[in-house]
């Protein structure tokens, strides 16, 4: 059961070198971040696009479990990909382009159900909502 609302969270940044910088929120692991190799960085580090976009994934994920739970609806697969564009216009730096692909393999009576679901699941996922980007949706549902 969720926690009631409103639910705060926290993260810190300290500088690691010259530029890279560990991103912590105890107890979980530190991420080693830093800008991508587009903007002068090392490809070795989540850089703010991997981050934006793994965070994506994984509320969507999130949105699809809690939706899933009451119907029923178990995955025995359940990937995810996300894809974006990031170009230079007149408002600046900004991502043009957002594709989420999913690939989603239920027993073959749910497949509808779970279409229907996964398309839900963006709808109500708290970063997709938060994106000037609205992401595009690809669905591969499978029955197994």
């Amino acid at each position: 059961m969720p926690a009631p609302f409103p639910h705060h969270y926290t993260c810190d940044l300290e500088i690691k070198d010259e530029g890279s910088s560990w991103l912590k929120a105890a107890p979980r692991p530190p991420i080693l971040g830093g800008n991508p190799p587009e903007f002068d960085g090392n490809e070795q580090w989540w850089s703010p696009e991997h981050l934006l976009l793994a965070a994506l994934q994984v509320c969507y994920r999130g949105t699809w479990n809690a939706l899933s739970a009451k119907p029923g609806i178990k995955a025995s697969k359940f990937a995810t990909r996300a894809e974006a564009k990031l170009e230079k216009g007149t408002a600046g730096i900004v991502f043009t382009e957002i594709k989420l692909t999913a690939k989603v393999t239920v027993p073959a009576a749910q497949v509808d159900a779970a279409k229907d679901l996964l398309v839900k699941a963006k709808k109500y996922c708290i970063l997709s909502n938060q994106l000037k980007t609205e992401p595009t949706l690809v669905l591969e549902v499978t029955g197994s």
